[in-house]
């Protein structure tokens, strides 16, 4: 891979892409090139789809991951090697939603309980029960953030 690693390495530059992509680039193409221990001009489709189904079915990597890995061969095989027809046809995949993790009124009874400052804990009840994230309930002082100086908002609304 050497040859080829060194050619990619120059082609991510001239794309201008950031130094950690690079990295993490280089590194999928590198291990998709080891599995097979043969040259990637040597590896078609046939192979790309098997490393592909071998990552999540055995390696049973993240989406996160996976998309990366494929974003690394298409990049090696399309701009480094031209040749697009060994990963045009290979399906990119769909973000798969996650629902968010939600505590139980018992967990968070607990997590309340456990906070000794009042001011705190009346802090977080009151996020809580307003629904709000943690960014939008911490003080926005200091921050760049300008409170209205006109309309319903400073009318004491």
């Amino acid at each position: 891979m050497g040859q080829f690693r060194d050619r990619m390495e120059q082609d991510l530059k001239l794309k201008n892409v950031s130094p950690a992509t690079r990295k993490i680039y280089l590194m999928y193409a590198r291990k998709f090139v080891a599995h097979y221990r043969r040259p990637p001009t040597e590896l078609g489709e046939r192979e790309i789809r098997l490393y592909l189904l071998h990552l999540i079915e055995v390696e049973n990597v993240s989406h996160g991951t996976y998309r990366q890995c494929l974003a690394a061969i298409k990049f090696l095989y399309t701009v480094t090697l031209g040749q697009e027809w060994q990963v045009k046809r290979i399906p990119f995949p769909r973000h798969s939603h996650r629902l968010p993790v939600t505590l139980r009124i018992d967990q968070v009874a607990a997590i309340l309980a456990a906070i000794t400052n009042l001011k705190y804990r009346v802090l977080l009840m009151t996020m809580y029960a307003a629904g709000l994230r943690i960014s939008e309930g911490l003080p926005t002082a200091g921050r760049g953030h300008r409170f209205p100086t006109h309309g319903p908002a400073s009318a004491g609304w």
